[in-house]
């Protein structure tokens, strides 16, 4: 039967000599080949007559080399399944002298494989650390305004005769100015504009106004940020790719034909239905209550966020474990896996971190008996197919969609280390200490903004990108 010599070289690299006797797959050969000739069709010959030599000679190789291959796979599979050790990529075949593969001459093979061990080690730097968590205080005046914003987008949008006000949308009917009068023959663009877009002195114009009013504007001014090809497209009715463009004078007087405004939904029991579910809620207390909770309940997943890089941080720093950094080279060589301009060196050292923080995960989830069931993978994607249709779960359509991204191996793979980190995180808030350090929602977001940009790629300098091409052309 085929052997597995292991040879050790040093904690992180190993070989493995493989052996497999002719009397291992002769049989299958030859089984192999009696199924060819009973289906072989060859001119001069009936249909499953054609003799064994000639099968041999025109298929046996093909049929050498499929057995030989699966063997080797099954082989190995089975070995690094029963095996005490875990590996970083895939085994590396050792260069060594060309097999030839004689189906006259049938003999033993033997073929060698490198491998890159995950070093043995302990998990440190959990043990008598505290660690410092946001408790985030919800103001009254946000919950305010958040039941008005949800009054608001559940409101409806009516047509209105009162003052305008900022957050109005105004149809109006313009005329182009020459002086104080209208230009004969001049533009007269129809457009909508909302008056929170105008510029600060556009709107100061407009607030107050009625439907009916006039007013006078800069098309130039008329909204912050706005191009000439969008004013002339947008303010205008222009096509800016005329072959000839129309000449026209910045100033404009616009007639107020229609304003509206979304007008809140009413404060009753069919807004507390539609917003919070039926029966959830049934009184303007109730909401406020759920309102905050809901607000709260962000932040502390924030704060959780950053609570869990805290800790997956000081665990990086403290297991700073040794990797087979020559064999993670060959093995990115070989299987294609470098990025084009790259040395295998730094791409090796650009992964280093995520496979640090990778086996250290693995071991804590040992450790604490976690493990990620296909159920959980299949209820994790279903979740947020759900979430992307808006919250409406469609049954058998879901089903199939959940189907389609299991067969997506990365999504499948996030999925998984996504519900291994909250496993995690929840099983580590269990064994370390957690200081709540009050602050105001004005403050978190600070935090996080410095937060985000920690995670902001450097801008790329004039410098940079010089030293990157020269280093390419070194490279190549």
């Amino acid at each position: 039967m085929p052997t597995i010599v292991r040879e050790d070289h040093d904690d992180l690299n190993v070989t493995l000599t493989l052996n497999i006797p002719k009397e291992d797959y002769e049989p299958t050969f030859k089984s192999k080949l009696k199924e060819y000739s009973k289906s072989a069709s060859l001119k001069g010959f009936r249909k499953g007559q054609v003799p064994l030599p000639i099968i041999r000679k025109m298929f046996g190789k093909n049929a050498l080399v499929e057995i030989i291959n699966k063997m080797v796979e099954d082989e190995l599979a089975g070995f690094l399944k029963a095996a005490d050790f875990d590996i970083l990529g895939e085994p590396l075949a050792v260069e060594q002298e060309t097999i030839s593969l004689n189906t006259k001459d049938l003999k033993d093979y033997t073929f060698k494989f490198d491998l890159g061990l995950m070093p043995a080690f302990e998990v440190k730097g959990l043990d008598n650390n505290a660690f410092n968590k946001h408790d985030v205080t919800i103001p009254d005046k946000m919950v305010e305004d958040d039941l008005a914003d949800a009054l608001k987008r559940l409101g409806k949008q009516q047509t209105v005769e009162e003052a305008i006000e900022a957050e109005d949308v105004l149809k109006i009917e313009a005329v182009e100015l020459s002086g104080p009068l209208p230009k004969e023959g001049g533009l007269t663009p129809s457009f909508s504009l909302t008056v929170k877009d105008l510029t600060e002195a556009t709107k100061a114009l407009v607030i107050g106004k009625k439907n009916g009013d006039t007013f006078r504007y800069d098309v130039t001014q008329l909204e912050e940020g706005k191009d000439k090809i969008f004013i002339e497209r947008y303010f205008l009715g222009l096509n800016p790719d005329a072959a000839e463009p129309i000449a026209y004078n910045n100033q404009f007087e616009a007639t107020i034909k229609e304003v509206t405004r979304v007008v809140p939904a009413t404060l009753d029991q069919a807004f507390f239905d539609k917003y919070f579910g039926l029966g959830n809620v049934t009184t303007e207390a109730a909401a406020k209550k759920k309102m905050k909770e809901n607000t709260k309940r962000y932040y502390d997943n924030q704060a959780d966020g950053l609570l869990f890089g805290e800790i997956v941080a000081q665990l990086k720093e403290a297991n700073q474990v040794p990797l087979p950094t020559d064999f993670l080279e060959r093995w990115i060589k070989q299987k294609g896996k470098l990025a084009k301009g790259k040395t295998a060196a730094k791409e090796v050292a650009g992964m280093q971190e995520g496979l640090r923080w990778s086996m250290i995960q693995k071991k804590l989830a040992k450790q604490y008996d976690i493990e990620v069931g296909e159920e959980e993978i299949r209820g994790f994607l279903r979740a947020q197919i759900v979430q992307y249709f808006g919250g409406q779960d469609y049954g058998d359509l879901m089903n199939d969609m959940v189907d389609k991204a299991t067969k997506n191996e990365q999504q499948v793979n996030n999925a998984y280390n996504q519900i291994l980190a909250n496993k995690l995180f929840t099983a580590l808030k269990k064994v370390i200490t957690i200081n709540e350090i009050a602050i105001s929602t004005d403050d978190f977001e600070e935090v996080l903004k410095v937060e985000r940009a920690k995670k902001e790629p450097a801008p790329v300098t004039e410098e940079a990108t010089v030293a990157a091409e020269s280093e390419v052309e070194t490279v190549e």
